[in-house]
């Protein structure tokens, strides 16, 4: 069909009033879906304004092809990488397709109601043509959908999750290295990796599961570009496990800025170097390294024993221990004086910037600290006494961690 004879609708071309129109069609499809298509309304707005307007616009830009019937296969290929990227988030793909059906009713009904009496037949050839669009349009996600879990690939990620296995045992990882794929390094980076939360996922018009699968899809897309060799994921409940095959922690270090950009959160990794022999031993190392880590308040950001080093012995169980936790004891009850002696310390007991942290006067933090060192009789801001209070306070949070 070309342009000439290409049905008209309200007096111009369907292609013409399609573009005339276009941009406030995109942006009522996407109302619909949001207001009529379960887990659309759950997405992050990010995405709705970012991923699925632009999936929107191009469907849209595509219809004119059909009408023509010139519409090219590639020309569905965005199509079916965003429903792959959809899955991968976990939106179902009876939600994706029924998205896409609301939009050509959309679409319809806009050409529909301009229609004049004497443009009835180029109304009908216009839903007869939208119908076979939706076929092509649909069909495209089933294929993307299909991408998603194909065979090979799942076979591939069930063989590197069986090395990753073998390498956490100390055991067997040669002989899982080949139908992995890779080629054992002669050192690995052990990466414990924790990511704090995104925006979306505290906002209560937003499903946070998916708001937390984007989070996580787009920080393992950013560090996996950076490495030829694949890099070993095992997810955790706060973050994941990494084996980088490559031993530079300069170039980690600047991996990990970028990703956390990308992920739009705040990133912690406790790294270690091994060899694959001594990956199972590295794994719970930087797990201690990452407790020392968060027990401490320490900023995001990368860290290896020597780090932490000091801190890390004194949370090593002695008979010491519960004496020095009891020295706090007569704090609890008392949050505010806790949060502040370990806030002081954190900041290296500037009363300025400790005052800042708290969102207090640093007046407030002078008085606080002179009712800790009354109730305990270690003074916080005597330097003879701030060894004893340190590791008093590291104590504390391994006996916690232990309760925990």
């Amino acid at each position: 069909m070309t342009r000439h004879n290409e049905p008209r609708i309200g007096g111009l071309a369907v292609s013409d009033l399609l573009a005339r129109d276009h941009e406030a069609l995109v942006t009522r499809v996407l109302d619909e879906l949001v207001a009529h298509v379960p887990v659309y309304d759950r997405l992050p707005r990010e995405l709705v304004d970012g991923d699925v307007r632009r999936v929107v616009d191009h469907a849209l830009r595509l219809f004119p092809s059909s009408l023509a019937g010139r519409l090219e296969p590639e020309e569905l290929d965005s199509l079916t990488e965003s429903a792959a990227m959809r899955a991968d988030e976990g939106v179902p793909m009876e939600m994706v397709l029924a998205a896409y059906h609301r939009g050509a009713r959309v679409a319809l009904d806009h050409c529909l109601a301009q229609a004049r009496a004497d443009e009835i037949d180029g109304a009908r050839a216009v839903a007869v043509t939208l119908l076979d669009h939706i076929e092509r349009l649909t069909t495209a996600v089933a294929a993307g959908f299909a991408r998603h879990g194909r065979t090979v690939l799942a076979e591939q990620a069930d063989a590197r999750q069986r090395l990753l296995g073998a390498l956490l045992a100390g055991e067997g990882y040669r002989e899982s290295a080949g139908p992995a794929e890779l080629t054992l390094p002669d050192t690995w980076l052990v990466v414990q990796l924790e990511v704090g939360p995104h925006s979306d996922e505290a906002d209560p018009a937003v499903d946070g599961d998916v708001a937390a699968r984007r989070k996580l899809r787009r920080l393992r897309t950013e560090i996996d570009r950076h490495y030829a060799s694949p890099v070993l994921w095992q997810p955790t409940a706060t973050g994941a496990l990494l084996l980088v095959p490559h031993a530079d922690h300069g170039r980690l270090r600047t991996v990990l800025r970028g990703a956390g950009r990308a992920a739009g959160a705040p990133l912690w990794a406790a790294v270690a170097t091994a060899t694959s022999a001594e990956v199972a031993t590295a794994v719970p190392l930087c797990r201690e390294v990452m407790g020392v880590v968060r027990a401490t308040g320490r900023p995001d950001g990368v860290y290896g024993l020597a780090d932490v080093a000091l801190d890390y012995q004194l949370r090593i169980a002695s008979a010491a221990h519960p004496v020095l936790a009891a020295l706090l004891a007569p704090l609890e009850g008392r949050p505010d004086l806790m949060r502040t002696l370990e806030v002081h310390q954190r900041t290296g007991m500037s009363r300025r910037r400790s005052a800042l942290a708290l969102g207090v006067h640093p007046n407030t933090v002078d008085n606080r600290l002179r009712r800790v060192a009354d109730l305990t009789g270690l003074d916080p801001t005597d330097p003879a006494a701030v060894p004893t209070v340190r590791a008093a306070l590291m104590a504390r949070a391994a006996a916690a961690a232990t309760d925990d």
